[in-house]
């Protein structure tokens, strides 16, 4: 056993000593030169050090830099600096004065993305036709970056700058990892951060590099993700996602993400995502849900852009105030042209805007210059819907056409949900054909135009009993006719149909119908959307309900009584000119006796002078 020691530690003074020696014997330094010119070779990158090289032999033999940095050709900014870099290196190469770099630690980079970081052309030098550029992706750079076993990004930030935003990725801390098999294993963490919203992840990946030269697949094995800021729930939009994942570079190349599973509070969708890589991206997607609840995902039950609190009590922070539409940059769809699209989607329960819909059908497509919605339907309140839209975006603010079908819904959850005046009530069956700016409540409520008809089966108006309102304003005037028994707050009808022409925010009603077997009335009038203003001129005729003299009850029963009913919708108003009608009334009939009796009295005459020849 004492040899066995001896021996050991005999061997640990040898390597211990030849590490010594070797790094005295080989300065970091020298590979600095060979570094540059790699990178320069590889990448078109201009590689900088700042300080000196230096040995670090514990736990790992390293090489630690100061300051470094990666600038484009000509760029005014580094498109990467690192507070500092840590290389581990093999130790038998290095005797042969090689560098094999075992892995590469970097520590508080920033990486930017903006024009100032982007390669600049040299004064008077030739510019390429176009099409020529050369392909900085190519399989030798992937190469050179694959022959490093690992790479450590630590404490990190990335700027990115668009032509409209500027975002900034923070913490970052970035693992890649290769294994004899050619496979990376990816472990990738930070906040991305915009307009004052934020996105936190944490990303774990298996990517199979073994067909380089053809595809790149792999697994997204975790991105557990938070979404928080303004605009959005109090508790942020939470969840996870994983994908199967390829690119192929067969042809102009593919991407694709199979089993894909999204989940976003307490919601999961289920599908495949392909994209053909041409000139215009061609994406198809197809994605599937049992149960979809839209409201946790906006963060509210019954939104309403007006108000920041909503009904559930979750609340929306910082909600973004409607805007009233003369910003025509508002409905700006034009990035759609960027890309082709196919996109399907099921759900079999949907809930949105507190709303309950069943069997939901979604089918668009995107095709220059327009977004078709081909099939929008599902079953909601008793009966089914279709909703078909058209978005053509040639043009900023984009144009939408629609043709929305109702069928036997239930019309009070569905005014309910969108914060309307529950005046009416029934069961609805609507078509309409309506075109306009925008696709917000506003555009809705302000800009949109065409034919609409409806009919509503059981009809209630409340807050007004026209029946009474006639009877008991008939009873004040004459005591032949006694004061109404139906007291009721509401007018019921059997079938109520309106039809009319919506022209932004005013819908003109040329016919206006309801019948029922006490009362049938006619109309026709205006309707004020935007400020929830009425006026309707109407033709009451009340066969029932009366109560008195039998020959007056006979006498109105025939009459049509004129009624203008007018103001807001919550505080309606009436016109009835009770004595004028009666006045009418009676002068009508004093004509019709007069007449009558003129008419006998001649005849009597002529029959006494006929008796009298």
């Amino acid at each position: 056993m004492k040899r066995f020691l001896t021996t050991l530690i005999i061997l640990l003074v040898v390597v211990v000593a030849g590490l010594t020696t070797l790094v005295m014997l080989v300065n970091p330094n020298d590979f600095r030169q060979y570094l540059v010119e790699q990178v320069d070779k590889k990448s078109g990158y201009q590689l900088e050090f700042k300080g000196d090289m230096r040995w670090h032999v514990w736990p790992t033999l390293s090489i630690i830099t100061g300051p470094v940095s990666l600038t484009a050709d000509n760029a005014t900014q580094p498109v990467l600096s690192a507070e500092n870099m840590r290389l581990d290196v093999e130790l038998w190469p290095l005797i042969s004065h090689r560098l094999s770099v075992e892995q590469i630690v970097l520590d508080g980079a920033v990486i930017r993305k903006t024009p100032e970081s982007e390669a600049q052309a040299k004064n008077n030098s030739p510019v390429p036709p176009q099409g020529s550029q050369v392909d900085t992706d190519s399989t030798d750079k992937s190469k050179w970056l694959l022959d490093i076993e690992k790479i450590d990004i630590s404490n990190s930030l990335v700027i990115w700058q668009t032509q409209k935003d500027e975002y900034n990725l923070r913490n970052i801390n970035l693992s890649l990892k290769k294994n004899a098999d050619k496979k990376v294993t990816v472990k990738f963490s930070g906040n991305l951060n915009k307009n004052q919203q934020e996105l936190s992840f944490d990303t774990k990946a298996e990517i199979d590099l073994s067909a380089l030269a053809q595809q790149i697949g792999g697994q997204l094995t975790q991105f557990n993700y938070q979404f928080s800021g303004v605009d959005l729930p109090e508790g942020g939009i939470a969840g996870q996602v994983t994908t199967d994942f390829l690119y192929t570079k067969a042809g102009s190349g593919a991407a694709s993400l199979s089993n894909l599973i999204i989940k976003a509070n307490d919601n999961e969708l289920k599908g495949d995502i392909s994209v053909q890589l041409t000139d215009i991206p061609e994406v198809v997607v197809s994605l599937a849900s049992d149960s979809l609840n839209l409201d946790r995902l906006l963060g509210a039950s019954n939104l309403n852009a007006s108000s920041s609190n909503t009904t559930d009590g979750s609340v929306r922070v910082g909600v973004k105030p409607v805007i009233s539409g003369s910003n025509p940059q508002q409905y700006d769809l034009s990035g759609l042209k960027s890309f082709t699209a196919k996109i399907d989607l099921t759900v079999g329960h949907l809930i949105y805007r507190g709303m309950t819909v069943t069997d939901v059908i979604f089918s668009a497509q995107n095709q220059t210059p327009r977004f078709t919605i081909s099939k929008l339907e599902g079953k909601a309140f008793g009966g089914e819907f279709s909703l078909p839209v058209t978005l053509n975006y040639n043009a900023i603010p984009a144009q939408v056409s629609t043709k929305p079908i109702f069928k036997n819904i239930n019309l009070t959850p569905l005014l309910k949900a969108f914060n309307m005046p529950e005046k009416l009530s029934g069961i609805i069956s609507l078509n309409a054909a309506l075109s306009g700016t925008g696709y917000d409540d506003y555009a809705v409520k302000n800009q949109w135009q065409g034919p609409v008809s409806f009919e509503l089966t059981n009809a209630r108006l409340a807050g007004l009993n026209i029946p009474q309102l006639i009877q008991q304003s008939i009873s004040r005037v004459t005591n032949k006719i006694n004061a109404p028994a139906n007291t009721n707050n509401y007018t019921e009808v059997d079938l109520f149909t309106v039809s009319g022409v919506l022209n932004k925010g005013n819908m003109n009603i040329s016919s206006l119908q309801a019948n029922s077997p006490l009362i049938n009335i006619s109309g026709q009038g205006k309707v004020n959307i935007p400020k929830e203003t009425i006026d309707v001129n109407l033709g009451v005729n009340i066969a029932g309900g009366w109560g008195g003299d039998s020959r007056l009850i006979q006498q109105l029963q025939a009459m049509t009584i004129p009624l203008r009913i007018y103001g807001g919708w919550n505080s309606l108003q009436y016109q009835l000119d009770v004595e004028k009608l009666l006045r009418n009334e009676l002068r009508s009939q004093a004509k019709e006796a007069l007449g009558n009796w003129l008419k006998k009295e001649e005849k009597q005459g002529l029959n006494n002078l006929l008796n009298a020849l």
